[in-house]
């Protein structure tokens, strides 16, 4: 997660570590960043699909202890959900992946000496990460809007 990155690199400026990666002449964003937000690019699909497997799953519980049979259930989502809908969360679960770890990683590579330096910026990359979801979020809405998506 964001935070975890923040606080992880954060500690590491602190100690110096980040400068003696330098010193070695290793590039610390190549060396530190980029690994960190593949993963997350990685994963973060995975998750989606894995979300909305077990949010299907429980939605067909729920239906079926109202007395709902779960052929009509399966129908509803069938006729509901199409491959653009799937698709279009895989695409957005990427983006979410590159800007949760991609601010993590720069609130954890901005971080300035002290202790309580880490924590401010653990909790400034959880606070920027949603306030940049939801700026993405809303441009994604838009696009998807004006192309019929």
């Amino acid at each position: 997660s964001g935070s975890a990155f923040a606080a992880e690199l954060g500690t590491m400026k602190i100690r110096e570590e980040i400068d003696a990666l330098t010193t070695m002449g290793l590039e610390p964003v190549r060396f530190l960043v980029v690994p960190r937000v593949l993963a997350a690019v990685t994963m973060t699909p995975f998750l989606a699909v894995f979300a909305n497997l077990f949010g299907l799953i429980g939605g067909a519980v729920v239906m079926r202890s109202l007395g709902f049979p779960l052929v009509s259930y399966v129908n509803q989502i069938l006729s509901a959900v199409t491959v653009r809908d799937l698709l279009g969360g895989l695409f957005k679960s990427l983006v979410y992946g590159i800007v949760v770890a991609g601010i993590g990683c720069l609130r954890g590579l901005q971080t300035t000496t002290g202790a309580s330096a880490v924590g401010q910026s653990a909790t400034s990359a959880v606070v920027s990460g949603i306030v940049l979801i939801a700026i993405v979020d809303g441009v994604f809405a838009v696009v998807f809007y004006a192309l019929g998506l």
